[in-house]
Formats: C-alpha cells, structure tokens, sequence
C-alpha cells in the first residue's frame, strides 16, 4: 500500500483542517527573475541584460557554479505552510556552446546555511545526477556590449530541470546549494544573477553565496584572495546584493486551524 505522506497524516489528524493550494504539482516558489527585456534579441529570445553602464561596478555577467565552484541561496516555506518538493529549476550558461545540453547537476537542500554547524541535508543529490533536461532560453549580455548587446549571442541561459524525490519541509528557512557542469564539461560555467531593470539591489537579505575550490591562482577570481570555502558575495566590485535565480516544483499545504484559531464546519456533515 502506497504510505501516507507527512502533510497527508496531519490532514487525517486535523480533521480535514488543512487545504491543498494546489491539486497537482507545479511551480510554488521563484527566487526571483532574470530576464530583463522580454523578446528583446535578433533572434526573438528573451535578454537578460547586465546593468554595468548603469550601475558602475555592477561587472559580473554570472558567478561560477561550476564544475569547480558551488552557489546556494535560500528559501522560505512560510509559517503555517507544508511543501512537498518534487524537482526544482536552476539556470546557467556556458560562454560559447549555443544552444548545446549541460551534462550534469548536483543538487543539495539544506535545513540552514551550507556551511551552517548544526545544518542538516533535506536532500542530498551531490552523489549522483539529477538533470532531467536541458533548455535554452534567453541570452545574457550587458549595457557595456553596446550595439551588440541584443544581438550577441555567446551566453544561452539554459533552464534545467532536477529531479528531487518527494521531499517534504516544514515552516522554516532552507538552503538550495548547486555544482553544474556544462557542454563542455572541464570549463567553467556561469549563473546569472536575479535582474530587474532600474533595480540595483536585488537581495536585501544578501544570503546568496558561492564556494571556492582550493589552488585559485586567476587574480581576477576573488577567490583567489579569499581561498576556500564559502563566502557571501556582490555583484563585481559594487555593494550591490545580488540573489540567484531558481524555481521549485511540488504542492503547498495551508494549515487553516493554525492560520484561523478555528476549524470552520464543513458544508455538509
């Protein structure tokens, strides 16, 4: 018999007190957006434009998630709120492979920060690969290319699809830590930040944080001063907080007896 899950028991357990906001899974969580000019390129795609005219300093086209290096971010699954994780969607390029798949992602969700002491791993996929699928998207370019910067084409943003097993997380706060590799899997690929047009600053928590590998020696890598191991970071040499771009996948559960103070009576007995 197929078991019950845990949201599934409380909602025995309650009375029927819990709602299911969604009947099938689909999206219940963004970390925010990326494209910044809908449609905007030669080709049709979308743009996601890097404000460094702008903003000075706002240099960086993407942070390192690969294969060397990891990004994590948080999340919040609100007070009252029970998910159930089924795949998430992270976004990265590779400089020069057009429209070709990344080969592999390696997933992990933490109960607090990744290099957190009393952190737990929710879900631990850093031992296999969890890329369901591959898709090009928009193109990341920047103020600073010019007359180019709706036309280069170097940089496709592929949306990639990672399976997660069932997973289920109370109210709290979590970690989503990635590692990917890309078409060409020794060289280093890149995600690019949240973006919102006229908008420097977009984190005001500035969680977002990357991992540095050991031996760094490339003086234009900040890690190469830093060293190893995780840092919160900005975006290039500007103060502004950056976060990083994601989607969850799954149901969310609202507990009405916690969020009311009342079990309402059913319509029909």
């Amino acid at each position: 018999m197929k078991s019950q899950s845990f949201a599934a028991a409380l909602l025995y357990l309650l009375g029927g007190s819990m709602i299911v906001s969604s009947a099938a899974a689909a999206e219940i969580y963004s970390n925010g957006p990326f494209v910044t000019n809908p449609g905007a390129h030669v080709s049709g795609a979308d743009v996601s434009l890097a404000q460094d005219v702008t903003y000075p300093g706002y240099n960086a086209l993407g942070f390192n998630a690969g294969p060397g290096y990891r990004l994590a971010d948080d999340f919040i699954v609100p007070a009252n709120h029970f998910w159930t994780i089924d795949s998430a969607v992270l976004y990265a390029y590779q400089t020069g492979t057009g429209d070709a798949d990344f080969t592999d992602v390696r997933l992990i969700i933490w109960q607090g920060p990744p290099d957190g002491f009393n952190s737990i791993k929710k879900f631990d996929g850093s031992v296999s690969n969890n890329l369901v699928s591959s898709t090009p998207g928009a193109y990341r370019t920047a103020q600073s290319f010019g007359a180019t910067q709706f036309s280069d084409d170097q940089r496709r943003i592929k949306s990639l699809l990672v399976a997660i097993p069932e997973l289920e997380l109370g109210p709290g706060q979590y970690w989503m830590d990635w590692q990917l590799k890309g078409p060409m899997p020794t060289d280093h690929v890149f995600t690019p930040p949240v973006s919102i047009l006229g908008q420097a600053y977009t984190s005001f928590g500035g969680f977002a944080r990357r991992k540095c590998p050991a031996g760094t020696t490339d003086p234009q890598d900040p890690c190469t001063i830093s060293g190893p191991g995780w840092f919160l970071f900005e975006n290039g040499s500007s103060p502004n907080l950056v976060d990083l771009p994601f989607k969850i996948n799954g149901t969310d559960v609202a507990n009405l007896i916690f969020a009311n103070g009342f079990e309402a009576l059913p319509a029909t007995p």
